[in-house]
């Protein structure tokens, strides 16, 4: 016998073994898109939460300079170096500063008032 005519027994998965297989990947990539789904709410929350206490301290850092609190958020940006930086995928408005999912609302302030900091979706 040469090697060409030798009987081999060759196996492979059947066509049950691949469906499961398939069925398995399935599933498990379902979990994985339901947990990031959740992280994206979480980025966003932590994200205001963080812009939040930041613009707390810069509102002190402007009563600590000019002896009054800041009426806006362009109270604290327009200073020369600015007292809070904010990124420029944020939209800023007078009194509040918008994210991807969540909004950052500045009331109060001015005089010896401190700002209120109020997350939001």
């Amino acid at each position: 016998m040469n090697e060409y005519t030798e009987d081999r027994k060759e196996q492979g998965f059947t066509l049950i073994e691949l469906l499961v297989a398939i069925v398995v990947v399935g599933i498990l990539t379902a979990v994985a898109i339901v947990g990031i789904a959740g992280l994206t709410d979480k980025g966003g929350k932590s994200a205001c939460a963080t812009t939040a206490d930041a613009s707390r301290a810069a509102s002190t850092v402007h009563f600590a300079n000019t002896n009054a609190y800041p009426n806006s958020f362009a109270d604290m940006t327009g200073t020369t170096p600015p007292e809070l930086e904010v990124s420029p995928d944020l939209t800023q408005a007078a009194t509040t500063l918008t994210g991807t999912g969540w909004t950052l609302t500045m009331a109060g302030g001015g005089g010896a008032t401190a700002p209120t900091f109020t997350c939001g979706p």
